[in-house]
């Protein structure tokens, strides 16, 4: 199973679909006579290749941005197989048929991107980051190939954590009780209701991944006193553990690096896998051993104009991203 590719499965689609987490209702339109993960879709959200912009550009001309076709993984910036057997004649001739504005392949495998490019779509890039294993044999290996400095400091950040008093253990998705699963959704729903947002992800998709991918879905989970009070959930496959989603009914500085990423850097060197996939944004994983690597989406807008326009923004958008990615190399947590 090449990377990602588990995010593509029966299994993990089903549960998105069934739950109604990704149906017509929450703006996704499946259209599975074209591709397992192709969408009509009537906004922008849960995608992680933000457009807000260029909807705003066609609102502007008094033209439609919506509904677009997007082939993508709901809800799931990981890169892995898109196209599956589709060309860019074919998903062009949806957009017309659909009367979309545009077609968008997210989070696709470089091999993708080329044939599309070189049928003239537009490419387009943005940052995840990801831990690798250069070799560490445990924790401390991997701190102390860090420069001093971010060493000092996780080890600090885990100092505060552990004065918490937490019991922090990994559990797989099978092994909690249905009342622990309402806890678990409840830490997950308040990582968007501070924000004052609905949870992308319905409490039956999660319930129907324990069932279906149990060895795939894993949790870390801090608890007081025996109750849940914060966790953090993964997938996984043969080599890699990819971060999910978080939550926590705890006001604790430091709690989220230490379930979200120094756990599951720890849980990588035990079991033997060698890349975490943390996901996109958030640059301060860099600080903490991740690395910024490129992802890549293609896009074809029907409008000509839009095309040319657009075709010149991204190229400047990545002109940006490579000179921040050097940048992010220059700062590496590792010592030189």
């Amino acid at each position: 199973m090449s990377h990602g590719e588990l995010f593509i499965q029966p299994a993990y689609l089903d549960a998105l679909h069934g739950s109604g987490s990704a149906a017509p209702e929450s703006g996704w339109q499946h259209l599975p006579e074209l591709a397992p993960m192709a969408y009509l879709k009537s906004h922008s959200w849960g995608e992680f290749v933000f457009d807000f912009e260029i909807a705003n550009a066609y609102r502007q001309v008094g033209m439609e941005y919506y509904p677009r076709l997007v082939l993508a993984v709901p809800f799931t910036p990981v890169s892995g197989p898109r196209l599956c057997g589709l060309t860019a004649p074919a998903l062009e001739q949806a957009v017309a048929e659909h009367e979309a504005s545009s077609a968008h392949v997210l989070f696709a495998q470089t091999e993708d991107i080329e044939a599309l490019t070189q049928a003239g779509w537009l490419a387009r890039q943005d940052l995840r980051y990801v831990w690798r294993d250069r070799g560490f044999a445990d924790f401390e290996g991997f701190l102390s190939a860090l420069a001093s400095k971010k060493r000092k400091n996780i080890r600090a950040e885990r100092r505060s954590v552990a004065a918490l008093g937490l019991d922090i253990r990994w559990q797989d998705a099978g092994e909690f009780s249905a009342e622990e699963w309402q806890q678990l959704y409840r830490l997950y729903t308040h990582t968007y209701a501070v924000r004052g947002q609905a949870a992308y992800l319905e409490a039956s998709c999660l319930r129907a991944w324990a069932r279906d991918l149990a060895e795939q879905f894993v949790f870390c989970v801090a608890r007081r006193d025996g109750e849940l009070v914060a966790m953090a959930f993964f997938f996984r496959d043969h080599d890699t553990l990819y971060g999910r989603h978080w939550g926590s009914s705890l006001a604790a500085d430091k709690l989220h690096f230490e379930l979200c990423y120094y756990q599951g850097i720890e849980y990588c060197l035990a079991h033997g896998l060698t890349t975490f996939d943390a996901g996109v944004q958030g640059s301060h994983r860099i600080l903490r051993g991740f690395e910024a690597e490129l992802s890549r989406s293609a896009h074809w807008f029907a409008d000509a104009r839009f095309q040319r326009a657009l075709a010149r923004a991204f190229e400047q958008e990545r002109t940006e991203i490579e000179r921040y990615l050097e940048q992010a190399r220059s700062h590496s947590a590792y010592a030189r």
